[in-house]
C-alpha cells in the first residue's frame, strides 16, 4: 500500500500534533498538576541536615504532601534544582503543584509564616495542644520552656510560681514556622510584657508590684474561667473582692476544673473535695497562681472591679449569670436555673 506525499504530510502532522498534546500533558503532570490531601490543614515539614533527594521526597510522601515519589524526583530533576533544597522547617498549604512546591524548598530568602490564634482563658496544657496540632511542635517540650527561671525572674516572680501559666499573652500571632518551642514561649511572654507592664496596664507604683501583679493577674484568671462576657466581668470582680473583705472562700469552680487531670468538664460534688492549694472550696484567698491565661478584658475587670453587695452568682443556662446578695437569693436563683435545665432537657426529648 502506497501513501502519497501530502497523505504522509497529513499523517506526520497528527503524529506531532499527538506528541505536542502528549508532552504538553506529561509537563503539566510533572510541574503544574495541583496535589490536594484529604485535610486542608498546613502541613509543617522539616528538611534536616544532611538527608539527600530520595530521603526528602520519602518523607514527603509519607507526610502526604506529594502523590506520587517518581513524579516529584522527575520534577525536581527536570527543573535543575537537584542539590538547591534548602535545610530548614516549611509550612505547606494544600494544593501546590510540584513546581511551586520545588520554589519553596529551594528559596534562599524564603520566611514564612503561619497564624497562631490563642483563646483568652486557655491554659498552658491547651496552648500546648493547639500547638501540637497547628505548628507541629511538642506539646511537652512546649510545657518545660514555660518553667523557664529567667524568663519567670523578668516578672520578679522567681521562687513566687512554678510557671509561666497567666503570663503567656492570649492574641493572634504570625508565627515564624522555623519557631521551636522556646521561641513561642518567649514570644507569648514578651507580649504579655508589652501589652500588661510596658504598657502600665497594671499600675507599678501599686504597692508591692511584684506580689500586685501575681494576685492581679491570679483574679483575672478566675475571672476569665468564670464567663466570656466582657460586661459580666467586672461584676464578677466585684463579687469576689466582697467574698475576699468578708473573709469567705471562693469557691470557683474554674479552680476546680485547673486541678482536674480529665478536665474540663462537669463538675460533680467529690470534686470539690480534692486536695490541693488550688481548691477555693477548701482554701480561703486566691490559690498560689493563675489557672490560665486571661485576656486584656479580665484583667481590667480585677483593676476596675463594680461596686455592689453581690456574694454569689449562678449560671442562667443561656451564657449568662444571676447575681445573689444573698444565700436565700443564691438558692432562688439555683432552682431557677435547675428548673431551666429539666426544661431544656423535656424539650429536646
Amino acid at each position: 500500500m502506497q501513501f502519497s506525499f501530502y497523505e504522509i504530510k497529513k499523517y506526520y502532522g497528527y503524529f506531532v500534533i499527538i506528541n505536542v498534546i502528549l508532552l504538553a500533558f506529561i509537563i503539566y503532570q510533572l510541574f503544574y498538576s495541583k496535589y490536594y490531601r484529604k485535610s486542608n490543614d498546613e502541613k509543617k515539614f522539616t528538611v534536616e541536615q544532611g538527608k539527600n533527594l530520595d530521603e526528602i521526597i520519602d518523607e514527603l510522601y509519607k507526610a502526604d504532601i506529594i502523590p506520587d515519589k517518581f513524579l516529584f524526583k522527575t520534577a525536581v530533576k527536570f527543573s535543575g534544582k537537584e542539590g538547591q533544597i534548602i535545610s530548614k522547617s516549611y509550612l505547606f498549604k494544600n494544593g501546590l503543584s510540584s513546581l511551586q512546591l520545588i520554589d519553596l524548598l529551594t528559596d534562599k530568602n524564603l520566611t514564612q509564616f503561619t497564624k497562631l490564634t490563642i483563646p483568652e482563658g486557655y491554659t498552658i496544657r491547651q496552648i500546648g495542644k493547639l500547638i501540637e496540632k497547628k505548628l507541629s511542635l511538642s506539646a511537652e517540650k512546649f510545657y518545660r520552656e514555660t518553667k523557664n527561671d529567667s524568663l519567670i525572674n523578668m516578672i520578679g516572680l522567681k521562687g513566687k510560681i512554678k510557671d509561666l501559666e497567666g503570663f503567656l499573652f492570649p492574641d493572634t500571632y504570625e508565627v515564624q514556622t522555623a519557631f521551636d518551642e522556646r521561641k513561642l514561649v518567649f514570644l507569648l511572654f514578651n507580649e504579655f510584657r508589652k501589652k500588661v507592664i510596658e504598657n502600665n496596664l497594671i499600675d507599678s507604683d501599686a504597692g508591692n508590684r511584684d506580689t500586685n501583679l501575681l494576685k492581679i493577674i491570679t483574679l483575672a484568671s478566675i475571672v476569665q474561667g468564670e464567663t466570656r462576657l466582657e460586661e459580666e466581668m467586672p461584676v464578677i470582680s466585684g463579687v469576689y473582692n466582697n467574698r475576699l473583705k468578708k473573709g469567705m472562700k471562693l469557691e470557683a469552680d474554674p479552680t476546680i476544673q485547673y486541678i482536674l487531670p480529665d478536665g474540663p468538664r462537669r463538675l460533680f460534688y467529690d470534686d470539690l473535695k480534692i486536695n490541693s492549694p488550688y481548691n477555693t472550696y477548701l482554701v480561703k484567698g486566691l490559690p498560689p497562681g493563675p489557672i490560665n491565661n486571661p485576656g486584656t478584658d479580665a484583667i481590667k475587670a480585677v483593676l476596675n472591679p463594680d461596686t455592689h453587695n453581690y456574694i454569689f452568682f449562678v449560671a442562667t443556662g443561656d451564657g449568662g449569670h444571676k447575681f445573689s446578695e444573698n444565700y436565700q437569693q443564691h438558692l432562688e436563683a439555683v432552682k431557677e436555673y435547675r428548673a431551666k435545665l429539666k426544661n431544656d432537657s423535656n424539650k429536646k426529648k
